[in-house]
């Protein structure tokens, strides 16, 4: 039981030490610009710079309707070949659409990501009151549920191209949560080694003078 204990705290806290200093660098490190950042297009310079998804709604709204004034009283010709070699008018809109269901895709992670650490954090607990009071087995499949389940969905994210305000708020989240998972390992690591170094001592044998001789 104490090598499966030690080989839990080794391999969980590696596995959230390794993914935490993944998510610093990205946040705080990581290069985010480039030699052609001058050269990109309005469109991809306000999608970069949203901090919200309403604010991506209103710029595809107004993209949108961007389009649909293009193709007012046009051919289907002249529809086609703008369709084709990628207009603006046609490019704007798509590049937008993207975006708003990358961050929809986010904000859905961050609830999943919350639930699923909840989720656990409940089976830790559970796991502790059945190691105390049912079965020490019982209770370490509750240990080892919960853990992995914590560092599962506290894995590093990688950047990508788009806005960047729900993607921030994702890797503070995954960043903070990954934290509270190793405070929570090493304090449950640190109390038990507490407990079997002040547990009760086995009766030796009592020392005295040998029997007299008969």
């Amino acid at each position: 039981m104490r090598s499966l204990q030690a080989t839990l705290f080794v391999l969980v806290m590696l596995v959230l030490s390794t993914q935490s200093f993944r998510h610093v660098y990205v946040k705080w490190v990581e290069p985010t610009g480039s030699v052609l950042d001058e050269f990109r297009e309005t469109v991809d310079e306000d999608i970069a710079a949203s901090k919200s998804l309403d604010e991506l709604k209103a710029m595809y709204a107004k993209a949108r309707t961007g389009r649909q004034d293009f193709e007012k009283d046009k051919p289907l010709r002249d529809v086609d070949l703008a369709k084709r070699t990628n207009r603006e008018v046609y490019r704007s809109e798509q590049e937008l659409r993207e975006a708003i269901v990358r961050v929809e895709g986010q904000e859905r992670d961050l609830t999943r990501l919350w639930f699923y650490w909840l989720c656990g954090l409940l089976s830790v607990v559970l796991g502790l009151l059945a190691y105390a009071r049912v079965n020490p087995w019982v209770g370490m499949v509750g240990l080892i549920t919960g853990f992995v389940e914590m560092a599962v969905w506290t894995s590093p994210l990688w950047r990508s191209y788009g806005p960047q305000g729900s993607f921030d708020r994702l890797l503070m989240l995954k960043l903070v949560l990954s934290f509270a998972s190793m405070g929570l390992l090493l304090g449950l690591w640190l109390y038990g080694q507490r407990r079997c170094a002040c547990g009760p001592m086995p009766a030796s044998d009592p020392v005295g003078p040998p029997p007299p001789a008969r």
